[in-house]
């Protein structure tokens, strides 16, 4: 399944219209579980002009890994 969200926004707009487009997913086609997600973005500078990401030595971070959500001990004893 691909999710497509156009147009330039900030990112607290991205991560509602990603939990929306979720929301509807969820709702409209009983999708419960995924797995292996992929998002990919054009991080820019509010003006449009695309702009990298690089770390505190300048070297551009092109990828970012996840292994999901934190998971705390008291998930473990839930019923």
């Amino acid at each position: 399944m691909k999710i497509r969200i156009k147009g330039e926004m900030s990112i607290t707009e991205l991560i509602q219209a990603i939990y929306e487009q979720l929301r509807e997913m969820e709702e409209l086609y009983r999708v419960s579980y995924t797995r292996d997600v992929v998002i990919f973005l054009t991080p820019t500078d509010g003006e449009g002009e695309e702009v990298s990401c690089r770390n505190r030595r300048g070297k551009e971070v092109v990828s970012l890994q996840c292994d999901g959500p934190y998971k705390s001990v008291a998930d473990k004893f839930r019923f």
